[in-house]
């Protein structure tokens, strides 16, 4: 039970479903229902935008294309190695996509490499 007069910490603070960082950088929270439904959300446009076929089709080996709803896993442009210190869940950065969706064993494929999904693939072996 809270007192009438609580002391600061154990006044509870609602947690953003989305943290913006000062480099423009966003971050869906997972911990939080708002969060992981804004996660969703983005990873649902990504598949329609995408035609429902993975991000990495024609360059991850045995990527079968199609892909369903159900197995549908985010793609971090940019990895999230190291404890995803650059993670970045936007979907789009002034009218340019970033990110994608992917089948699992794709993205598992992909790892933490770098792919810039405009560009030329050649440096992923």
């Amino acid at each position: 039970m809270i007192p009438a007069f609580p002391k600061p910490g154990q006044i509870k603070k609602p947690k953003p479903a989305v943290r913006i960082f000062r480099d423009g950088r966003e971050w869906c929270n997972m911990n939080t229902k708002a969060g992981r439904d804004e996660y969703d959300r983005r990873r649902r446009v990504m598949w329609e935008r995408q035609n429902k076929r993975c991000c990495l089709e024609g360059i991850a080996p045995d990527c079968p294309g199609r892909l369903s709803w159900e197995y549908a896993t985010f793609e971090h442009e940019n990895g999230r190695g190291h404890g995803g210190g650059k993670r970045d869940d936007r979907i789009e950065i002034e009218g340019k996509w970033i990110n994608g969706v992917s089948h699992p064993q794709c993205n598992v494929w992909k790892a933490s490499r770098r792919y810039n999904y405009n560009s030329d693939l050649s440096d992923i072996p």
